[in-house]
């Protein structure tokens, strides 16, 4: 690892990257029973595409957030590769941050990788009527 590249990953760096979310129900029990709720859920989901075309499902955002990487710590353990320790918190689309304070753990070559994104957009963003159809079929879910 290069001097640039090892300033790059210091300790207490961060790092924002924009991310995929989807609409979804959360389900939780107070007093008054099941409740539900929507939320955001980092990722895609699978929407069914008819037979003549391609492929049978494509990958589809609701709207964008943000994946927020904080380096604790970056070691060199002898002959093996170099690792970066880590937090990941996310931003939801309506600007709520949440996320555990749980230290990952990658290797320097993965950590740039996920640093840099969320890569080939092979996926796409959902248009407004798919999200609300979508919603409404989460509710009768629910």
């Amino acid at each position: 690892m290069s001097q640039t590249e090892r300033a790059e990953l210091s300790e207490g760096a961060v790092f924002s990257v924009a991310y995929p979310f989807v609409r979804d129900i959360h389900r939780s029990m107070d007093e008054d029973g099941i409740g539900t709720s929507l939320t955001w859920k980092p990722g895609l989901r699978a929407v069914y595409v008819p037979a003549f075309e391609a492929p049978d499902a494509e990958e589809v955002a609701d709207a964008m957030g943000e994946m927020i990487l904080t380096v604790v710590s970056v070691h060199k353990p002898g002959r093996f590769p170099t690792r970066v320790f880590f937090t990941r918190q996310w931003v939801t689309p309506d600007s709520r941050k949440f996320g555990k304070s749980k230290l990952h753990v990658a290797t320097a070559e993965k950590f740039r990788r996920l640093a840099r994104g969320f890569g080939v957009q092979v996926w796409r963003m959902a248009e407004p009527d798919e999200v609300s159809s979508h919603l409404e079929k989460l509710k009768e879910a629910a």
